[in-house]
């Protein structure tokens, strides 16, 4: 089993219910290793949002050592890692009255911009995670993004 120093950049399983008794993993990343917590729990680090997570070394594979460039452009592939549709970004958030659901305005990456969708944030939350996090953290400071955020249960810091 691979071994890890702190500083390495990491992929990690998301393993998530295919279906009841099937399991399904995605690779996802790359994150940083930040610590070493025994010989096979590694401390990894999101690289969009900050966020900490212990990993075993089995749901880990090497992506490069720690002299790796996180570039803005690394810092999207991150962010934005799904398939079908990519998410350039999201450009508001809203309230549905009628769903009784929040909304993110998306704009698709290679899409016009005459594409740009409403999207219920569970499915965006679901599908990109990082980058609803990391949308709320730099719309912190508007009210339907906080109200968003309670609602979903997303600690904005």
């Amino acid at each position: 089993m691979a071994q890890f120093e702190v500083g390495d950049f990491v992929l990690y399983a998301d393993v998530w219910a295919h279906s009841r008794s099937k399991l399904c993993v995605r690779w996802c990343g790359p994150a940083q290793v930040t610590a070493a917590t025994s010989n096979w729990i590694f401390k990894i680090k999101n690289l969009v949002t900050g966020d900490e997570r212990e990993a075993h070394a089995s749901r880990l594979k090497f992506y490069s050592d720690s002299s790796l460039e996180v570039s803005e452009e690394l810092l999207q592939h991150v962010a934005h890692n799904s398939e079908g549709h990519v998410v350039s970004k999201f450009l508001r958030a809203s309230y549905d009255t009628a769903a009784k659901s929040y909304k993110l305005l998306v704009r698709w990456r290679g899409l016009s911009e005459q594409e740009d969708s409403w999207e219920p944030v569970q499915v965006m939350l679901e599908d990109v995670p990082a980058a609803v996090k990391a949308f709320i953290a730099d719309h912190a400071d508007e009210s339907i993004v906080r109200k968003l955020a309670d609602a979903h249960g997303i600690s904005i810091d």
